[in-house]
């Protein structure tokens, strides 16, 4: 049977913590730098915006808004002393970045050359999530129709209503798809509540659990995994 994959977007598709390393490494200087674990600072800006997602997805908040909120949470956290100005500054970097995001070849080359099924679920202000996708190149292998936003839906992950609501629009039964994605709440959870196979691209060493049928840690485990499962 033809594989069915339905894939997360950020640091799931791409690796999110680049254009956020990168800002950091013009914005802050190397005393700072050198004083942080970085791996878990951007862990706990991640958490920073998911504390507020529920406002982004309201439009209480822009994107931006989020962003200089995020940096100045982590910040504070870990005592890096930094004004309003610098927190415009970084996220209007951070966008510049965003410009650039790429999938992995090994991604590109797995999604040319596979027969498989193929959908997205991200969470994330519509126009905001369609423009990174558009970036990323990946309507060269995702059908448009195939792919769905929380801003979109009105229903956010790990709502159980945004997995259903993908699986009633394509027609199709949860248990035959698996879902791919970083977050372990977020994706595998609620992925796994409705009754999906879900692997968990843990590429940033999160928490884990038994709510996912398979880990792993880069593209290429997952490539190697994904043509076990078609084999």
């Amino acid at each position: 049977m033809k594989l069915k994959l339905c894939f997360d977007c950020d640091d799931t598709l791409y690796d999110l913590s680049w254009p956020f390393r990168m800002s950091l490494d013009h914005m802050l200087d190397k005393t700072a730098l050198d004083s942080i674990d970085l791996e878990k600072f951007y862990l706990d800006y991640r958490k920073a915006g998911d504390e507020i997602f529920d406002q982004i997805q309201n439009g209480k908040i822009t994107i931006d808004e989020s962003g200089q909120y995020r940096i100045k949470k982590v910040c504070d956290q870990y005592g890096i002393a930094i004004d309003d100005q610098f927190a415009k500054e970084f996220q209007k970097m951070y966008r510049g970045y965003q410009q650039n995001i790429t999938m992995s070849s090994e991604l590109t080359e797995y999604l040319s050359e596979k027969d498989v099924e193929l959908a997205i679920l991200t969470n994330g202000e519509h126009e905001h999530q369609y423009a990174k996708l558009a970036t990323l190149g990946v309507f060269d292998y995702f059908h448009p129709s195939h792919v769905f936003t929380s801003g979109k839906t009105g229903f956010a992950k790990p709502d159980p209503r945004a997995f259903e609501h993908v699986m009633k629009t394509l027609n199709e039964n949860a248990m035959d798809w698996y879902y791919i994605g970083d977050s372990y709440t977020n994706d595998m959870e609620g992925a796994k509540n409705i009754g999906m196979k879900t692997i968990h691209f843990n590429r940033h060493h999160g928490p884990e659990g038994k709510a996912s049928d398979y880990v792993v840690y880069n593209e290429n485990q997952l490539i190697e995994l994904l043509k076990e499962l078609s084999a």
